[in-house]
């Protein structure tokens, strides 16, 4: 009888992980518009570290409070922590200077970076769809850029994003490492106090007596910290479990296109024709360079622990 009834509950547990997926790509896009706020009003440092601060200690209370605890773990997660306040600051700095859909489109191509950076780290072979997907990305980057004009056209704030979807996709391959060296709720937690702290300590260097608004943007610091980025791991974790790597890294890729649905909706964006078929190239480029990840366990494996963007943050996030 257990047998009989197995096929049906995996089908719904199933069903539920990619629903919590996609609910995970919505958070994550949603997540630029208080990036994009705390951009205009805040200091970066300031900004990413309360909020990856908040989402540290809220993670370190589901990990039972407890944080890697080997030699290896630590050293890595430090090091991921240290790549994460990197990432996020240079996608910070840039938001300031382009608009939401450019910043999430353009963020994605860690995506179709990481097969790169993985062969100049650790001589991994380079296959035919990365490529591709290389092109794709950077064609739709110039599209959705400058809408088909000239190179000296590029926003500053676009350049500024691209140059931190690099550290986005380091942090990929470091999580990919992490992975199968940690607890996955122990080292998000950690990394994520550790770029939260380092943020706060290179803010009170930087200018100590300047606090921005931050008692009128509270609310959009708690929402990125807690909801988006901690909300938004949990739910991914919880799914992961269930979800087949390749259909989890294309659910979670969507973040982008509901970041710009953000930007349109709450702050009145807009595409030209151009730049929307500049952002579908971009995320064709994401599609093929998850089925090449599909194909590999380490890089599928690296980018479903921890998104971007992805985090959120991803985003990448």
């Amino acid at each position: 009888m257990n047998n009989v009834n197995q096929p049906s509950s995996n089908r719904r547990k199933s069903f539920f992980a990619y629903g919590y997926l996609l609910l995970t790509s919505i958070l994550w896009g949603s997540g630029f518009i208080p990036q994009k706020i705390g951009a205009d009003n805040l200091s970066p440092f300031a900004f990413n570290g309360l909020r990856y601060l908040l989402a540290g200690f809220t993670i370190f209370c589901l990990a039972r409070f407890r944080l890697p605890s080997s030699k290896e773990g630590r050293r890595i997660t430090i090091l991921s922590g240290s790549v994460l306040f990197i990432a996020a600051m240079i996608q910070q700095v840039g938001m300031k200077y382009t608009t939401i859909g450019n910043a999430s489109f353009i963020t994605t191509i860690y995506v179709a970076l990481v097969p790169f950076l993985s062969f100049l780290l650790f001589r991994k072979k380079i296959n035919r769809n990365s490529y591709i997907a290389a092109f794709l990305a950077i064609i739709g980057l110039y599209l959705l850029s400058t809408s088909g004009k000239s190179l000296d056209k590029m926003s500053i704030g676009d350049a500024i994003v691209f140059l931190g979807s690099a550290f986005w996709a380091l942090h990929i391959i470091i999580v990919g490492k992490a992975s199968a060296k940690t607890d996955p709720i122990q080292f998000s937690s950690g990394q994520f106090l550790v770029c939260g702290l380092i943020n706060l300590v290179c803010w009170g260097f930087s200018d100590p007596q300047a606090t921005g608004n931050l008692s009128g943007n509270w609310l959009i610091i708690l929402y990125s910290g807690i909801i988006v980025i901690a909300g938004g791991f949990t739910l991914q974790a919880v799914a992961q479990k269930h979800a087949e790597a390749s259909k989890a890294a294309i659910i979670l890729g969507l973040e982008a296109v509901f970041g710009s649905l953000s930007g349109i909706l709450f702050l009145h964006e807009s595409f030209s024709g151009i730049q929307v078929l500049g952002a579908v190239l971009i995320f064709a480029s994401v599609l093929i360079a998850v089925q090449e990840d599909s194909e590999s366990a380490e890089p599928a494996q690296g980018q479903i622990i921890e998104s971007t963007n992805a985090v959120g943050e991803k985003s990448p996030i």
